[in-house]
């Protein structure tokens, strides 16, 4: 079975640990980096390197189980029922790729910042792959060979500020995306045994404002699968270890295509300014200061779960 590693703070400190069941066990030798966990397991995971004394989560501080500095790739309209929503043809065939900044990273129970001028801010919950090796050139991974590439899963959460995504001339989906707390992770990174890749493709995910549900998938209907995307990515960028790759997020968000654009993407994309007078006429359809969104990721068997994310929307300060 696999590792459940959580990054906390306490006395001002940060530290690595494992979460069993609901109790923290904080490693006795430190690690680095996320990068040495995954690269030295069998020093720092080993049962003889667990502190004896435990904390619940209510004793510290829970950060991202991720370490900077780090890549993170995103897939969009990975789902069907997101590219329906989003007026486009369930024959696009593209694999749709974009980055996020690092500093959007965020804990599973911070609060996620409304950015300054945002009135439509958006939920995206997803399922992220940890990177395992350094990946330099073109290479062909496949279902047989994925566990060298991958070496853990994540919650996340791609808050998007969609008004300010299409503000200007050109869809600014980097500057709507990478906004400060918009990137919540955790609270565990799963680390995968190899028989457990199989999971990939059989995982419950949910997405509750203020406990309403709004997403409920299963990554089976993952239109670009792991091994795809990773052999795609690789034909023309680098990847090394601890690098985050978000999957795709499934139906439910609020934007929509405005309706008489659902025959064409041509259309969708002929105005910026109508659709952001389009997303602000609807800004009570998203989401609200102090609301609450709660994420979940986790196998009908219950041998994976991504632990829970509850993110507080605050108004910016500055």
């Amino acid at each position: 079975m696999g590792k459940s590693i959580i990054k906390f703070i306490r006395n001002n400190s940060s530290y690595w640990g494992i979460l069993r069941g609901d109790k923290i066990f904080p490693l006795m030798v430190q690690p680095p980096n996320l990068r040495a966990i995954i690269e030295n397991q069998e020093t720092y995971l080993l049962e003889g390197n667990l502190g004896k004394e435990s904390f619940d989560f209510q004793q510290v501080e829970i950060f991202a189980p991720v370490s900077s500095p780090m890549r993170v790739v995103c897939q969009g309209l990975n789902y069907a029922s997101h590219r329906t929503e989003s007026g486009l043809s369930d024959k696009s065939s593209g694999n749709v790729m974009f980055t996020k900044d690092e500093s959007s990273i965020t804990g599973a129970y911070s609060p996620v910042v409304r950015p300054k001028d945002c009135q439509c801010l958006d939920y995206e919950v997803e399922l992220g792959l940890i990177i395992k090796q350094d990946i330099t050139k073109p290479t062909k991974i496949t279902d047989d060979n994925l566990h060298e590439y991958v070496a853990g899963i994540v919650l996340a959460n791609d808050f998007s500020a969609r008004d300010l995504q299409y503000k200007d001339d050109y869809a600014q989906w980097y500057k709507g995306k990478s906004q400060r707390t918009l990137l919540p992770l955790g609270p565990v990174l799963y680390l995968l045994d190899n028989d457990e890749l199989k999971y990939l493709d059989k995982l419950t995910i949910q997405l509750w404002v203020n406990d309403q549900i709004r997403q409920n998938a299963n990554t089976s209907q993952l239109i670009f699968k792991p091994a795809e995307t990773l052999t795609e990515i690789s034909s023309f960028q680098n990847l090394s270890t601890g690098d985050l790759i978000l999957t795709g997020t499934p139906g439910g968000v609020v934007v929509k295509a405005p309706h008489k654009f659902l025959q064409g993407i041509a259309a969708w994309l002929l105005s910026n300014e109508q659709k952001v007078k389009s997303f602000r006429q609807k800004k009570q359809d998203y989401l609200q200061d102090n609301d609450i969104v709660k994420t979940r990721i986790y196998s009908a068997d219950g041998v994976i779960d991504l632990g829970t994310q509850l993110n507080k929307i605050i108004a910016h300060d500055y």
